[in-house]
C-alpha cells in the first residue's frame, strides 16, 4: 500500500489549496492583488461605508428603542431594573457613542474583508473593473449639443422620469390621505 505525498507545486495546479494556505499564513487581511480593480473596489467601499454611516446615525439617535424593547421584555419577569441604569443621560450618551464606534469599526472591517481581502469577491470586482474598461463610453462633450441624437434621448428620459416621479408622488399623497381618514379619522 502506498501513500501519496503532495508538494506545493502539486497543489498550485489545483487552484485553491495553495492560495488558502497563503491567506491563512498572512492573517487573511492583506489585499488580494493590490492595485487591480482600483476604481470598482473604491466605489464599492464608498457605497458600503455610506450604509455603515447610515447605520451609525440610526444607532446613535434610535438605540433607545432597543432599550425599551429589552426593558419591556424583562419587566414581566421582574428583571427590568437591569436596564433602568441606561436612563441616566451620561450613560445614555456613552452607550450611543460606543455603539456608533463599534458599528463603524465592525462595518469597516467587514467591508474591507469582503472588498479587498477575500479572494473570491475581490477577484469578482477586479474582473468587473476589467470589463468596464473595455466599454466604449461616449464622450461627454457632444451630449449637450442639440444636433446629436444622445441630446434628444437624454432629455426625453429626464422628462419621463420627472413625470413618473410626480405621478407616483401624487398617487402616494392621495392613498396616504385615504388611509389616514379611514384609520385615524383625520384627512392628513
Amino acid at each position: 500500500m502506498s501513500t501519496a505525498v503532495t508538494t506545493p507545486a502539486d497543489d498550485a495546479g489545483k487552484g485553491g489549496k495553495q492560495a488558502d494556505v497563503q491567506v491563512a499564513a498572512s492573517g487573511g487581511l492583506t489585499a488580494h492583488k493590490p492595485g487591480e480593480g482600483y476604481a470598482t473596489r473604491l466605489g464599492m467601499m464608498v457605497v458600503v461605508m455610506a450604509y455603515v454611516a447610515f447605520a451609525c446615525h440610526h444607532w446613535y439617535y434610535n438605540w433607545v428603542y432597543l432599550r425599551n424593547f429589552i426593558e419591556g421584555t424583562l419587566t414581566p419577569i421582574s428583571l427590568g431594573v437591569l436596564v433602568r441604569w441606561t436612563y441616566d443621560p451620561t450613560a445614555s450618551r456613552v452607550i450611543a457613542t460606543l455603539g456608533t464606534l463599534a458599528i463603524a469599526g465592525i462595518g469597516f472591517a467587514i467591508a474591507y474583508y469582503f472588498i479587498y481581502a477575500k479572494r473570491r469577491s475581490a477577484e469578482f470586482l477586479i474582473k468587473t473593473d476589467a470589463e468596464l474598461s473595455k466599454v466604449n463610453w461616449p464622450a461627454v462633450t457632444p451630449w449637450f449639443k442639440s444636433d446629436t441624437k444622445v441630446w434628444g434621448a437624454t432629455y426625453v428620459v429626464l422628462i419621463v422620469v420627472a413625470a413618473l416621479t410626480l405621478y407616483v408622488f401624487g398617487v402616494d399623497l392621495v392613498l396616504q390621505s385615504i388611509a389616514n381618514f379611514l384609520f385615524y379619522g383625520s384627512p392628513s
